[in-house]
């Protein structure tokens, strides 16, 4: 399935409607590579170009608002410049926001995250996920003194090298694994292996062959960038007895879903990983990201002269970690409680707007996320994921834009805490005219 796909945006009234964005996107493609620096953002005809958000809603350069349901990739729980966080970001702005010296808003925020995640003995605050997962499988090599890695195909965990593999490439074979296979130009000749989600065969012949070679397995509750295709239960703890038994260490990465509950994903599937990472939400809008587990393991990073020194001039950035602080005091039982049932009734009011209409789906997704697969069969894999057709929801998501719902390419979509069941009704009044609209024009054509 494509992130961004050929689209015709012809009737969908998209076009008509961001004419000052098609002009910003070819403007900017002269002066940055495909108008973006970020390759997510860029879908066909050319994407919108945003002026502003507030709360849970996001408006275009042509003054188009939008409900938003990607807010920033799932970083935003509260939705667009959330009050509390923007005040605290501002206050510590004007108190130095980058300081070059250690600050008590550091250890403040690593309590609240050691008390939300019990794995986290010790931490280490970074700039981006990326980082996070950068650093996790360094402490990783050099607790074990191994150097490959093995992930998961369709697993995404940033853009550093180690792994950038097998994130859209096409699916392999139930039971096996292999090297793997560069998802960029460019790439260091890394030993990364590959096994299949969700298959513990697949990860058990990967640790029969290069056992005593794996530092860490990487693994996501649930596939982000691919349809939110969740763990089976017990999968990651399998996962984790497996890595065990061959002295390999269990990173799981959390930087989606801990916004899943006030403890992330790890809750659900009552698994304790080796190392958690952790980004998105802890923000509060702002850059931040950290990764922590057990003191023994975060020893490698202790000291004058530690095995593992960390870098990185804006790491425990002072305006991140104040606009985050506040951001996640206020993402309580509460708040995730409210969120995840409203959650539930988008995930069933999609259900029903498809199957009125007789047209088959699978939405996928846990909590405060979704993710529609226009396919009559269950989606529980990446290989499903991979062949499930996609044109009919390319259709349906530039109507969705057209009638000012911003929803990702890919079908992914997050509310906020700033989102009503009045902003869950709208999108079901305006999913189900999109769909109706999409499904006329693909009969109209044959």
């Amino acid at each position: 399935m494509s992130g961004s796909g050929h689209v015709q945006a012809s009737g969908s009234g998209y076009e008509a409607r961001t004419r000052l964005s098609e002009g910003a996107f070819s403007a900017a493609r002269r002066s940055l590579p495909t108008g973006v620096s970020r390759q997510t953002l860029v879908y066909r005809p050319y994407p919108l170009f945003a002026e502003r958000g507030q709360a849970q809603y996001l408006w275009d350069v042509d003054g188009n608002r939008y409900l938003d349901l990607v807010n920033n990739y799932t970083s935003l729980i509260h939705g667009h410049a959330y009050p509390p966080s923007v005040e605290a970001a501002v206050a510590q702005l004007h108190a130095g926001g980058a300081l070059g010296a250690p600050t008590r808003l550091e250890l403040e925020f690593a309590e609240l995250l050691r008390h939300r995640f019990p794995v986290v003995e010790r931490l280490r605050f970074a700039l981006s996920g990326t980082e996070a997962v950068m650093y996790a499988l360094r402490v990783a090599r050099a607790h074990t003194g191994r150097q490959r890695v093995l992930k998961f195909e369709g697993g995404f965990h940033g853009g550093h090298d180690e792994v950038q593999y097998n994130i859209a490439h096409p699916p392999m074979a139930a039971g096996t694994f292999r090297a793997g296979e560069p998802n960029s130009a460019g790439l260091l000749d890394l030993p990364t292996l590959v096994a299949v989600y969700n298959d513990v065969e697949s990860v058990e012949a990967a640790f029969a062959a290069h056992g005593e070679e794996i530092a860490a397995v990487i693994a996501e509750p649930f596939l982000g960038n691919a349809g939110l295709v969740a763990a089976a239960p017990d999968f990651l703890n399998r996962v984790k007895e497996i890595a065990h038994a061959h002295g390999a260490l269990f990173v799981l990465d959390e930087i989606q879903s801990m916004r899943l509950t006030e403890g992330g994903a790890q809750r659900i599937h009552q698994v304790t990983p080796d190392i958690v990472t952790l980004g998105k939400i802890m923000g509060g809008g702002l850059p931040l990201a950290a990764f922590g587990g057990a003191s023994h393991l975060m020893d490698a990073l202790d000291g004058f002269a530690p095995e593992v020194p960390q870098t990185g001039t804006f790491n425990a950035f002072s305006a991140s970690l104040a606009a985050g602080l506040a951001t996640m005091q206020a993402f309580d039982r509460d708040a995730v409680a409210r969120l995840n049932r409203e959650g539930e009734r988008l995930r069933a009011g999609v259900r029903r707007v498809f199957r009125d209409r007789d047209i088959p789906v699978t939405v996928n997704g846990q909590g405060s996320m979704f993710n529609v697969i226009v396919s009559d069969a269950p989606v529980t894999t990446y290989r499903e994921w991979r062949q499930a057709p996609t044109e009919l929801w390319s259709a349906v998501r530039m109507r969705l834009l057209a009638a000012g719902m911003y929803i990702t390419a890919r079908g992914t979509g997050c509310l906020s805490t700033a989102m009503s069941g009045y902003d869950v009704d709208t999108f079901l009044e305006a999913l189900a005219d999109a769909v109706a609209g999409a499904k006329r024009d693909k009969e109209s054509a044959r």
